[in-house]
């Protein structure tokens, strides 16, 4: 629990207990309020040494010494609070009070051995209510660190996912790099160029989100990369409208659909291109990509599919986004809509 409530907390409790005290008997009893009453020197002393018993109690001895061992500090810390709440009462209210306003809180007659009774009976009382408020605030400081807890384990599994996708796309590109060299082809500098930008995107890239246009770069980088293997020409269409272009998401998010577009499809078909569309729609990001559905046998993998749903449960809730998948006329098509973010 924080400062401020905790401060909040006491002032709560003290005019509860000014409340309970001095005004429901007069409002249950149908009688005037007695405001004065709140501001009798026996009143506010009251008053005083309970808020402070109660804060002592909370602070002092059962914070420092509850989940202490041995327990007997813990009870010589009680007695000694229970010991000064009995001596702190006794010298302002029989003591000094007698001697500057002329009365004190007990009758003359009252033997010594009912006040040391009555004010241990009193003093327990708040001793208990520092305790319970003691367990309040051990409750929300644990909640407190749970969430801390599990947001540091949450950012870690999300960097651990991040940090397998580079791996698997260093493994791709370097095996469409070395295809190119074997062969010869021209266009194996350029390739090792853009290799060089995407591993620059994959490697310095630690913000938590990342401009859509940035990840398209990357795609169409990763594109080229695969275009300089493939005669015909790869069949792809990539449309973002401006709206969408201005997102902003999680990176590396739409590198595993793509990676399994040219993994599993076939993008050399001009009458049934590779489709990435982007788009804003009702306050969210509307991305879909189709692809022609290959007919040679390809190994099972599933690293970078996998990887991207664990990533999607651990970045948003449930009803927040949508991720599907669906096959039909020979295509494959995923859906995925997250909430926008510019």
């Amino acid at each position: 629990m924080s400062k401020k409530a905790l401060v909040w907390v006491y002032v709560f409790f003290f005019f509860m207990y000014f409340w309970g005290f001095n005004l429901m008997g007069n409002v249950n009893a149908g009688l005037p309020i007695p405001w004065n009453r709140m501001f009798e020197p026996l009143d506010l002393t009251f008053y005083f040494y309970t808020v402070l018993t109660v804060a002592l109690a909370h602070f002092m001895v059962f914070r420092p010494y509850f989940h202490r061992r041995p327990r007997w500090k813990l009870l010589a810390a009680i007695s000694t609070l229970l010991v000064l709440f009995i001596l702190f009462r006794y010298l302002v209210e029989e003591i000094l009070f007698p001697i500057f306003l002329g009365y004190g809180n007990y009758n003359p007659g009252t033997s010594f051995r009912y006040y040391v009774i009555d004010n241990v009976y009193f003093g327990l009382i708040r001793i208990f209510i520092g305790f319970v408020l003691f367990l309040f605030d051990e409750m929300f400081r644990n909640l407190q660190k749970q969430a801390a807890l599990k947001a540091l384990n949450r950012k870690a599994e999300l960097n651990f996912l991040q940090a397998q996708m580079n791996p698997h796309f260093l493994f791709n590109s370097l095996n469409n790099l070395y295809a190119l060299a074997l062969d010869k082809h021209p266009g194996t500098a350029d390739a090792i160029l853009k290799l060089g930008d995407m591993m620059r995107y994959v490697t310095y890239q630690r913000e938590e989100l990342t401009g859509l246009d940035q990840e398209l770069s990357y795609i169409n980088n990763l594109l080229a990369i695969e275009q300089l293997r493939h005669e015909p020409s790869l069949q792809t269409i990539i449309s973002v409208s401006p709206e969408a272009a201005a997102a902003r998401i999680a990176p590396l998010l739409l590198i595993p659909l793509v990676e399994n577009a040219l993994k599993h499809g076939d993008l050399l078909d001009p009458q049934q291109p590779f489709r990435l569309e982007a788009s804003k729609e009702d306050g969210q990001l509307r991305i879909t990509l189709v692809n022609k559905i290959s007919n040679h046998i390809v190994e099972k993998g599933g690293l970078g599919l996998s990887n991207l749903r664990r990533r999607l449960s651990l970045l948003y809730l449930p009803h927040q986004y949508i991720f599907e998948t669906s096959s039909a006329n020979g295509q494959f098509m995923v859906r995925l809509n997250l909430p926008f973010n510019s």
